[in-house]
């Protein structure tokens, strides 16, 4: 058995992990707005300890017994004694209804914008990873953190805001009761303090076991749900969709299991503090009584302990049912922090390739080797080539080779284990880094209209503009049929799109860009040959001046470039031109 002063060492040491724990979540702002709200909880808690001050005398006066210093202040106003304590009680009342209005505005205000910043710093910390570091999770992990964790994490920092508000209102309530009565004050506080301390003690380990469990079960219920949705097409062609539903009602069902008990443990404390009062004041009435005491000189301190308790109690509610539950999810921010700790050390502030002035210009590959996993077999060992620009080549070999990797060093998505990847350009008055452009095997497409997919967040968006990459990506026709031209909406992920048209529209938003460098990741895979040879031939029309270097299988397609580099093993090699 653990005795109260351990205990109470415990809850003390809880306190102080959650405040630091809290503090470090909040930015300076933050932190001064916290201060400010905690200065509303003190007013809010000095009103309330007033109003319960002015209760005895009150009584008093209704029942004639008012007490001469009250006759002495209501003297100048030319009111009675029961008419001024009933106006000054009422303007207490209302003043103390303004200033918990403006409380809960205020720690409102500030929980969402505690849960704003942190989602936003946590989404923009994901998207400053290097590429190696975000492919290590998947990607329900990243929205979990996001639209749950930082979520929950914020709602913490409310409880601790309230947990501040209640302590102030039952410090000073327990101070007005040691004045009114030292020594009945003394006796119900530690009554109290000792069975919250024994139950929160008693349901703390359930509850830390609890959020744990849960934190499980709604990673299970992330995962499950993703994996059903992205593998729809597969789940009805195999007719496998028991399988995946009996996989998420699982991961629901212990879900709810866990949501049900930490919803459930920090109600306990109230009840049993509610059988206490009732206990407590059914005893001393009945004391009172067979004492043979008149009950008239009870009634004025069973109003006041009647009015004090009515916002002690919940206080002490309050205190005890956000402790417990703060305590519980203050695992949501010590995951938030460690996220944000750990994506700090792997942040990589902008993508790129080193620039070096030259007289000619070219992107080279010089002794290069790269691996995915340390101690994995290199999967491109030292491999050299210079691309001249503009120049058009083609990369070949077998699934698997590293040739999507090849491309995403060239774009500075990824830094080689060793050697360089450089970019030799030609030193201009208006000097810039040659502007480089992906279209990835797989396209990823928002849910928004044929014009926002191709601006993608390049600049405010210029139609003509829009409609040449179109033109030049051959899909000008298809968008000319639709109601609203550019301004039609592609579902969700493109679903109103068949997959040709989805790699155009990439390309497209490529071309937008007016790169210098355009690198193509099997992206005409879904296009028929003689679109396909439109789009090359409208590329080398009119961009004359821009690389292209494209993974490609087809060997019609290999005529239209100048070079071809096949890779296999680890190895890259140049074909001679009259073998393409």
């Amino acid at each position: 058995m653990t005795w109260p002063p351990s205990m109470f060492a415990t809850g003390w040491r809880d306190i102080r992990h959650l405040a630091r724990i809290t503090f470090r979540l909040l930015d300076g702002g933050q932190k001064r707005r916290f201060w400010l709200v905690s200065v509303w909880a003190g007013l809010f808690s000095l009103l309330e300890m007033l109003v319960a001050a002015m209760v005895i005398p009150y009584v008093q006066c209704l029942g004639g017994q008012c007490s001469p210093v009250v006759a002495d202040i209501a003297a100048p106003t030319g009111l009675g004694e029961i008419p001024f304590l009933t106006m000054l009680l009422f303007a207490m009342i209302t003043l103390k209804l303004a200033v918990e209005a403006g409380l809960a505005w205020r720690t409102a205000g500030l929980a969402q914008e505690v849960q704003r910043s942190t989602v936003m710093r946590l989404l923009s910390a994901y998207m400053h990873l290097g590429w190696k570091t975000f492919h290590s999770r998947n990607r329900a992990h990243y929205y979990r953190r996001c639209a749950s964790t930082a979520v929950e994490a914020a709602a913490t920092c409310q409880q601790v805001m309230a947990i501040v508000s209640s302590s102030l209102v039952i410090a000073l309530l327990t101070a007005l009761m040691i004045w009114q009565n030292p020594p009945v004050a003394l006796a119900l506080i530690a009554g109290f303090a000792l069975v919250n301390m024994v139950t929160q003690h008693l349901i703390s380990a359930a509850q830390k076991r609890a959020a744990l469990e849960r934190e499980n079960a709604l990673h299970r219920w992330n995962t499950g749900m993703a994996e059903a949705f992205a593998s729809f097409r597969e789940i009805r062609t195999y007719g496998t969709e028991g399988l995946f539903l009996q996989h998420v009602s699982d991961a629901t069902d212990r879900l709810a299991t866990t949501n049900r008990s930490l919803s459930f443990l920090p109600a306990l404390p109230r009840l049993v503090m509610d059988f206490g009062v009732l206990a407590v004041l059914l005893s001393v009435v009945t004391l009172w009584l067979n004492l043979g005491r008149p009950i008239g000189g009870l009634l004025p301190h069973l109003v006041f302990y009647a009015v004090v308790a009515r916002t002690l109690l919940p206080a002490m509610m309050i205190l005890g049912k956000n402790r417990a539950e703060a305590r519980a999810s203050s695992l949501n921010i010590e995951l938030v922090l460690q996220e944000l700790d750990e994506a700090d050390r792997a942040r990589v502030e902008r993508i790129g390739v080193p620039v070096t002035p030259s007289d000619t210009s070219c992107f080279v590959l010089d002794n290069v080797c790269f691996r995915h996993e340390r101690d994995a077999a290199p999967l491109l060992d030292r491999i050299s080539a210079t691309f001249p620009h503009p120049s058009w080549t083609a990369i070949t070999g077998p699934s698997g080779a590293g040739k999507s990797t090849l491309l995403e060093l060239l774009c500075g998505i990824h830094q080689p284990d060793s050697g360089e990847v450089r970019h030799a350009w030609v030193v201009r008055e208006s000097a810039e880094a040659p502007h480089i452009a992906l279209v990835p095997q797989h396209v990823a497409l928002l849910d928004a209209s044929i014009a926002d997919n191709i601006v993608f967040g390049f600049d405010a968006g210029e139609r003509a503009r829009v409609e040449q990459a179109l033109r030049l990506a051959c899909l000008d026709d298809v968008v000319r049929d639709l109601p609203d031209g550019i301004d039609s909406p592609v579902g969700a992920d493109g679903l109103s799109l068949s997959g040709g048209q989805r790699q155009r529209l990439a390309i497209a938003r490529a071309l937008y860009r007016k790169p210098d460098l355009l690198l193509i990741d099997e992206a005409t895979s879904g296009l028929d040959r003689d679109t396909e040879a439109r789009l090359f031939d409208n590329l080398r029309r009119w961009r004359p001046m821009m690389s292209v270097i494209a993974i490609s299988h087809r060997t019609e397609t290999l005529a239209v470039f100048d070079r071809r580099y096949d890779l296999q093993s680890g190895a890259l090699r140049e074909f001679s031109s009259h073998r393409l």
